[in-house]
């Protein structure tokens, strides 16, 4: 029936003397990627309408069992149009390579991941038709050792050494004692993926080997004191930077603290000074004593009580009248009878 189609398609196209392209879509069934890296998986086409179509071109990526494509692009395919939008779903390390106004859709994979390994099918949807193709996408990886430590198994209550290893191909584990005995060992083995476990002696080292056609590696339980020596350097470091840091903390409010308690009592030492003077102040005034009411309506202000015969004199007329009369009477020899003093009026 496809056939069929594409042959009346071909028979039209020449009935109007347009070029004659038969949909094609080609890629190819296996892409091997490395974990890791980055990988394109190749895919292009060729419809009837490439010359004339001027319609949307939409392109799907979709990976097995998964409902919603990885990407989805839809653009014009008018030559002089720059609008498009493509869409990233759902993560940013897919994105289109191709470009699909030339008839290259393929897809790109940055940074590799085993969950990433799966079959991939590459979908074009024009206005008047769509077609796909299916590509598998295998990721090599070499051995590694992911855990490798000791565990109690619930069912038995055993203790044990569980070694768990990643690659593809699965690899292979191995171990080795150091008693030389020979382990017994169970193992289970997933996608890409392989647990083995050995029973437990304090008197051995178990060395678990993970092998495969790309690589191996391997760790040893308990760890080897020297290969321990860096981490634990680098923490005895870090330690020792930490420690010193909260030393010049505490030591940075200390001087704060101490410069603020400086301050403070500069502050109440200016202030006790400013109330000394203040009380010296009053002290003073409190012993200067003024003249009555009757001598300062006279416009004068003394510092003492009673005044001098001068300051009298020179209140009231009548006292300095009264002086002179007294100072003409006054004998000028010392054998002259002392005159009865005169009483001063009171001001």
């Amino acid at each position: 029936m496809q056939g069929f189609v594409f042959g009346f398609l071909t028979f039209i196209c020449c009935l109007k003397g347009l070029t004659c392209s038969d949909w094609t879509i080609n890629g190819q069934p296996k892409v091997n990627g490395s974990l890791g890296q980055n990988v394109i998986l190749p895919c292009s086409f060729t419809h009837p309408k490439q010359d004339t179509y001027t319609g949307n071109i939409i392109v799907l990526w979709m990976q097995e069992n998964r409902k919603e494509p990885v990407f989805q692009c839809i653009m014009s395919n008018k030559t002089n149009s720059q609008d498009g939008n493509c869409t990233l779903k759902p993560s940013k390390r897919f994105w289109l390579h191709g470009n699909p106004r030339k008839r290259d859709i393929s897809l790109a994979i940055t940074n590799l991941q085993l969950s990433d390994a799966a079959k991939y099918a590459c979908r074009l949807m024009l206005d008047y038709d769509k077609v796909q193709r299916a590509t598998e996408l295998i990721v090599n990886a070499p051995a590694r050792i992911l855990i490798l430590s000791q565990y109690l198994e619930l069912t038995s209550h055993a203790l044990l050494v569980k070694c768990i290893a990643q690659g593809n191909p699965v690899p292979d584990v191995k171990w080795t004692l150091s008693s030389g005995q020979n382990a017994s060992a169970t193992t289970e083995r997933h996608k890409y993926m392989v647990m083995s476990s050995v029973q437990f002696s304090e008197q051995d080292v178990f060395t678990c080997q993970a092998v495969n056609s790309l690589g191996r590696a391997q760790k040893t339980f308990p760890p080897d004191p020297r290969s321990c020596f860096a981490p634990l350097a680098a923490t005895g470091v870090l330690a020792v930077v930490l420690v010193l840091g909260l030393l010049l903390f505490i030591w940075d409010v200390i001087r704060k603290r101490q410069s603020e308690q400086g301050a403070m009592e500069h502050y109440l030492g200016a202030q006790q000074a400013k109330s000394s003077i203040y009380e010296a102040n009053e002290m003073v005034y409190a012993n200067v004593r003024t003249l009555p009411p009757d001598a300062s309506a006279q416009g004068k202000m003394y510092s003492t009580w009673p005044p001098s015969e001068e300051a009298r004199a020179e209140v009231n007329p009548r006292f300095q009248s009264q002086r002179r009369a007294t100072s003409k009477v006054r004998p000028t020899t010392a054998a002259t009878t002392p005159t009865a003093p005169v009483e001063s009026e009171r001001y």
